[in-house]
């Protein structure tokens, strides 16, 4: 998959430097400030959801562009996407390009069995509205990922 930005034409390359720069800076951050290797996860789960705010996100882990603005990205998406007319598309196939990396696909099967481990845990504390919604929202996470992946 290719994106023009600026005029300069980038092919997406989902290897393990993207991968890195997915975990690196997509991940979630724990309470003690620690990076939990999930960036990968969450921009599958983010394109699986249809947020088309992911698309740059995931154009910024999958080429070497540096130096742009903004908007840059902004007209750059809407090019890609035709404005707007193929996000669903554009969305699926981003998504097929992280399914298609086995750099990615490791990551994430991986996060989803550390999420089924934590919702058996979870399913195992005492009942209180909190835990209820975390277990609502792992269970949500890991449909997602077995439905898309």
């Amino acid at each position: 998959m290719q994106v023009t930005i600026k005029g300069t034409i980038y092919e997406l390359k989902f290897n393990f430097k993207a991968l890195f720069k997915a975990n690196k800076d997509f991940s979630t951050i724990d309470e003690n400030g620690n990076n939990m290797g999930d960036g990968a996860t969450n921009l599958f789960t983010r394109l699986a959801l249809g947020d088309s705010l992911a698309i740059i996100d995931v154009i910024k882990v999958a080429t070497s562009v540096s130096k742009v603005t903004d908007e840059d990205m902004f007209n750059a998406v809407d090019q890609l996407t035709e404005e707007g007319e193929k996000l669903d598309d554009v969305l699926q196939e981003l998504m097929d390009e992280l399914k298609h990396s086995g750099f990615f696909v490791k990551s994430i099967q991986t996060q989803k069995k550390g999420l089924e481990e934590a919702l058996e845990m979870l399913k195992k504390k005492d009942e209180t509205e909190e835990t209820t919604q975390q277990i609502m929202a792992v269970q949500r996470i890991v449909t997602l990922i077995n439905d898309n992946l």
